[in-house]
């Protein structure tokens, strides 16, 4: 859903500035995440417990908002009758073979 129009836009460039003018103009808030996220990534493998390990997976869900398209919820049918097929590969080898054979 896209934003109102007018000022929300206005407040978030303003925001965005102030953060720069305070960490700099490199500043981007979800780099700034990603960097965070990494961090908690290893300390969760360091330690393996299961409150940095949740930290760990929260930091990296909130990345992936922004970088990954949202998955869709499908049906599956698990009653749905499948059938396979069958191959017979054995001979290709000749066959290819002969074949490089007539070129030569």
């Amino acid at each position: 859903m896209p934003s109102r129009a007018g000022s929300p836009n206005r407040n978030k460039a303003f925001l965005l500035d102030r953060l720069r003018d305070m960490y700099g103009d490199d500043f981007h808030p979800i780099m700034r995440m990603a960097e965070n996220a990494v961090s908690l990534h290893e300390q969760a493998r360091g330690t393996l417990d299961v409150a940095d390990l949740k930290s760990s997976i929260d930091a990296w869900d909130k990345i992936a908002q922004y970088t990954e398209p949202k998955l869709k919820a499908s049906e599956v049918n698990l009653n749905a009758k499948v059938e396979a097929t069958e191959v017979d590969m054995r001979g290709i080898s000749d066959e290819l073979d002969d074949v490089e054979d007539r070129h030569d």
